[in-house]
């Protein structure tokens, strides 16, 4: 059953119509030989920069700088927001880098070319509190510029940031940490598409009912923005569930072909692994699971996990440079992924 029975008609509370939505049955295609293209894994000197420049950021130092602010800068504010002529918020002494995104939309703009001292105005919704989603002007008074000074890439940086001594043996070890994570990424785009052409090479109904439930949900749920309930919004709702409608039932049929099973060690381990990105302990996580009655949705989501697997090894993986690329690790570092 995918869906809530719905009462039709009921008769001296004796005899009922109920109609239920089933899962569709589908007829699996040969999926052996699936082919799909990934990017190439090829290191650039500018891979290397970016990384290497992003070790240097964290063991960097702000420095205060009189000048306007640019770009990137880190700036001390003092914010409030006005509806209607009455302050609804109000924070100082808030740290922010400019361009990060972490604020109001607007903001960048605003602070863009302030000196300590200065002031600015805008006009934004509200993003959060119990205003959000109201049109607020914004006042945003600056009282500093910060610059991250990044220290030299030289052999005392390598000591301090790594296990290396030299400056040369870090290069390489960066090198190699963003090739692998290349390799990663290829894996990640192979299973993505090599689901996306399974669910292609399938003719799977999507009941109407299964969609009306989803919207429900996601649009009755109280913690949800107030202005989320948009056409646009119920647009990528309904499409998003008809794509995770479609991926279950595809791979559910490639597990019950594959005859793939979950055992109570791998439960244990995606347990553990979910509880740890939640911040919870993995007996009370599994008690939460267990009085929600989501723990059948997590077999399955693991029995999901394992059919795409078998279907990515029995798959044709090629670069963009036309080589064919090998899984065996990215699957092998998956399952260990899996099972930590």
């Amino acid at each position: 059953m995918q869906s809530q029975p719905t009462v039709q008609e009921r008769e001296a509370d004796v005899k009922l119509t109920i109609e239920v939505t089933v899962r569709p049955e589908i007829e699996l295609p040969k999926y052996e030989g699936i082919e799909v293209e990934v990017d190439d894994v090829e290191v650039t000197a500018d891979d290397e920069k970016e990384a290497l420049d992003g070790l240097r950021e964290r063991f960097g130092s702000l420095k205060t700088v009189e000048r306007p602010a640019a770009d990137n800068d880190f700036v001390t504010i003092d914010i409030a927001a006005e509806i209607d002529g009455e302050q609804v918020d109000a924070a100082n002494d808030l740290s922010y880098q400019i361009g990060s995104g972490t604020m109001l939309e607007g903001i960048d703009e605003a602070l863009l070319g302030l000196s300590a001292g200065e002031d600015a105005t805008f006009e934004t919704k509200l993003s959060g509190g119990d205003h959000a989603g109201e049109q607020a002007v914004i006042k945003v008074k600056l009282s500093a510029v910060k610059e991250r000074e990044l220290p030299e890439a030289d052999d005392e940086f390598a000591q301090l940031a790594s296990e290396f001594d030299t400056i040369d043996e870090l290069k390489e070890d960066i090198k190699k940490q963003v090739s692998e994570a290349k390799v990663a990424d290829q894996g990640s785009q192979a299973r993505d598409k090599v689901l996306a052409k399974l669910v292609e090479m399938v003719e799977i109904p999507v009941p109407e009912k299964v969609i009306e439930d989803q919207l429900e949900q996601h649009f009755n749920n109280p913690n949800a923005e107030a202005d989320h309930d948009t056409e646009e919004h119920r647009a990528e709702v309904r499409e998003n569930t008809k794509t995770a409608f479609k991926n279950e039932m595809v791979l559910d049929a490639i597990a019950d072909a594959e005859e793939v099973e979950v055992n109570q060690n791998e439960m244990i381990e995606y347990i553990i692994t979910m509880s740890s990105q939640y911040g919870m302990d993995p007996n009370q996580f599994a008690q939460m699971l267990d009085g929600s009655g989501q723990a059948g949705m997590l077999v399955g989501e693991v029995r999901r996990s394992k059919a795409l697997a078998e279907v990515l090894k029995k798959a044709v993986v090629k670069d963009s440079k036309g080589n064919v690329v090998d899984l065996s690790s990215y699957l092998e570092d998956n399952k260990e992924e899996e099972a930590k």
